[in-house]
């Protein structure tokens, strides 16, 4: 988990930091890429009374722990914490480990601490959510930890990453996502990675632990199907999405329905019938405002569809 500088510089020109601020990382994250004058910099323009000091070594030491190599990774010797604490932030993050201002919780069986409700004007998911099996708990989590008004920041695996955590997301993920809950889209973009992942990895690594994989890996290089799988560089797109929450609404997880080949049962619209009803007596019950509101989102298409199933 890590967070460039130039991830940051782009989210500081929405807003999203400020001294006094609170902000929830998701993952003790580490800070990546920064240069001592962006460090000082980052701090100075959010806290001069910081700058009168000397930090002039304390700047170049965070800098130096920040460095990355697209091949061998980062040092991880420096976090984005101690950058929100230098600029008078409050930064606080949650991890199933210990790490920077960390408290421990498990996100597959807990709630995130009560009085985390509410409290956060800035929550980070950088490379996070996609090592949690529970993905509704999790995502639950950030909404609740948000304050109305506050920003959700998510960067995460979009496209190959083929051996790493449990999951990659799509961007309808994200916008039915914001469609049922009513986020503003603040900013959206892609990023390539260096690519050249190989689709059989994690299969050669558990063979030793699961002899039936050696059935699968036996034809790598026999049969031209497998050959070609294991020959093919898969590229990685991690895909970036900002969200402002806008209301105190309970979060709403998404029902995905473009594939269904039949009527969906009532018992399984009923789950989704309280944001129904909400739609309803917002928009006074005839679907053109939500429309309007998929078109000011940009998920016109997902707020149509969510609103075909809702009224079915």
């Amino acid at each position: 988990m890590g967070i460039t500088m130039s991830a940051l510089q782009r989210l500081d020109s929405y807003g999203l930091f400020g001294a006094g601020k609170k902000i929830l990382d998701f993952g003790s994250s580490n800070l990546y890429s920064a240069s001592t004058s962006e460090v000082e910099k980052f701090v100075r323009d959010h806290n001069p009374i910081k700058c009168q000091e000397d930090m002039g070594r304390w700047a170049e030491q965070l800098a130096a722990g920040s460095s990355y190599h697209s091949a061998n990774g980062g040092q991880n010797a420096s976090f984005v914490g101690e950058l929100f604490d230098a600029a008078g932030m409050f930064y606080q993050s949650i991890d199933i480990a210990h790490g920077y201002k960390t408290t421990v919780v498990d996100l597959n069986r807990e709630a995130i601490p009560a009085p985390f409700v509410g409290m956060f004007d800035t929550v980070l998911n950088f490379g996070t959510s996609e090592h949690i099996l529970n993905q509704l708990g999790t995502f639950r989590a950030i909404h609740d930890a948000t304050k109305v008004g506050g920003a959700i920041v998510h960067q995460l695996p979009s496209v190959g990453y083929v051996d790493h955590g449990y999951f990659t997301y799509t961007s309808r993920f994200f916008f039915d996502l914001a469609g049922y809950n009513s986020y503003q889209i603040v900013d959206y973009w892609l990023d390539m990675g260096s690519g050249n992942e190989n689709v059989f990895q994690t299969a050669r690594q558990y063979r030793s632990y699961f002899p039936k994989l050696d059935e699968t890996l036996a034809r790598v290089g026999k049969e031209r199907r497998e050959t070609e799988l294991d020959n093919l560089n898969v590229p990685t797109v991690a895909l970036n999405i900002v969200f402002i929450k806008t209301n105190e609404t309970p979060f709403m997880g998404a029902v995905e329905a473009s594939t269904s080949v039949g009527d969906i049962p009532a018992e399984v619209r009923s789950a989704y019938q309280a944001e129904s009803e909400r739609l309803s007596g917002e928009w006074q019950g005839n679907g053109s405002e939500i429309v309007e509101l998929g078109r000011r989102l940009g998920v016109l298409d997902r707020a149509r569809l969510a609103w075909k199933i809702l009224r079915a």
